[in-house]
């Protein structure tokens, strides 16, 4: 046991050494602590994200028979819209601030009342259900856009040395949510179903669709308690090692000196910036219009379509964190610029062309399928 104690003091010691200077032995475990609970977060948010996306055409055409595809173009658009609005607000108010708890606090309260509006959907009347609908994912949307936070906190609370490594964990917690959420939605459609069942008659019940939000809303309260400040506290490294860097001994009031000072190649930001939004692009594109293009080209029933979506969805996650996991050693012989390119973009590029149909044989539509079905019961 003495033995075990020695070994683990001395890791402990190595890590130390390495923030030297910059912090004591227990601000550099609260630290980490703070840095383990924001992969959390990043955790719950994404799930909360992916976790509906399979059920919202059949839940949208549940709500409304009559809705059609067009309106579901509005349902998809509202949540990246609300958070093209407000990441940059939220981003002003954790600066403007110096906290990230308290927009932090803010959107994962808000992520509980959305889910739990998302859920109560069919306790609203079928002409303005599909209203509600865009309002509460509208809402997730605006609680999703506190990634800019949670990314930015990871900026400060980590030294250069740590900072790829710390990211690179927190996109393979990201990417973890995207494979929960899906699973978890394939697991509830087999369960429970497109009826499910009633917790109040005529009015509530738990099925395929509800039930996802109201995990969210257990998932998001367990993190809203996890941020109080019994359990989190803000370190903020990185201004030190700067100062450090420029030889700054004086504690500052203010970090913005010290930054002003650092060369930003603002060119290569915003280069990496428009990257990262094609790539969301795509992805919003393909999750959003993957279930209602099966259920059309391939004549799947709703249940069919949200079960094996999920599946599909989880297996392209594996993927991620499988490069993901793999990223940090293949870094170390491949630029970063290179593996962005040749990795990223040039795989994907193949992969959307992998999407246009092959060969000769036509697609069983769903029209095709539904139109026969109904004039063989008008002929019996």
């Amino acid at each position: 046991m003495d033995r075990l104690l020695c070994c683990v003091t001395r890791r402990e010691s190595r890590k130390v050494n390495k923030t030297i200077g910059l912090e004591t032995f227990e601000e550099r475990r609260t630290r980490w602590r703070s840095i383990r609970l924001m992969y959390l977060t990043m955790f719950v948010m994404s799930t909360g994200f992916t976790i509906i996306l399979t059920a919202v055409w059949p839940y949208l055409t549940k709500l409304d028979p009559n809705v059609g595809k067009e309106f579901l173009g509005f349902v998809t658009a509202a949540g990246p819209l609300a958070e093209t609005i407000f990441s940059p607000i939220l981003g002003y108010w954790s600066n403007k601030s110096g906290s990230a708890r308290q927009p932090l606090l803010a959107t994962l309260a808000l992520m509980v009342l959305a889910s739990a509006g998302y859920s109560l959907l069919e306790a609203f009347p079928a002409s303005t259900a599909k209203y509600w609908m865009i309002i509460t994912r509208f809402l997730i949307g605006v609680s999703a856009a506190n990634v800019t936070v949670i990314r930015s906190y990871i900026s400060a609370a980590t030294t250069l040395d740590e900072r790829t490594g710390a990211t690179s964990i927190l996109a393979l917690c990201q990417v973890m949510g995207y494979i929960f959420g899906p699973v978890v939605q394939s697991i509830l459609t087999s369960l429970l179903g497109n009826d499910g069942f009633p917790i109040i008659e005529g009015f509530i019940s738990m099925n395929m669709y509800t039930s996802v939000g109201w995990v969210i809303v257990v998932l998001s309260s367990i993190n809203f308690v996890l941020l109080l400040p019994q359990f989190f506290t803000e370190q903020h490294i990185a201004v030190r090692e700067e100062m450090k860097t420029q030889g700054i001994s004086t504690p500052l009031p203010d970090s913005q000196p010290v930054w002003k000072k650092s060369k930003l190649d603002y060119l290569a930001a915003f280069s990496l910036i428009f990257g990262y939004f094609v790539l969301v692009f795509n992805i919003a594109l393909l999750e959003n219009l993957g279930i209602p293009i099966v259920m059309d080209q391939f004549a799947w029933t709703n249940e069919e379509a949200v079960y094996y979506m999920g599946i599909v969805m989880a297996v392209g996650a594996i993927i991620s964190v499988t490069v993901i996991a793999l990223l940090k050693f293949v870094c170390k012989y491949i630029s970063e610029a290179n593996l962005v390119i040749y990795g990223g973009f040039l795989f994907m590029f193949i992969g959307r062309l992998a999407y246009i149909p092959w060969g000769d044989a036509p697609p069983q539509l769903q029209f095709s399928r539904k139109k026969f079905l109904d004039g063989y019961n008008e002929t019996v």
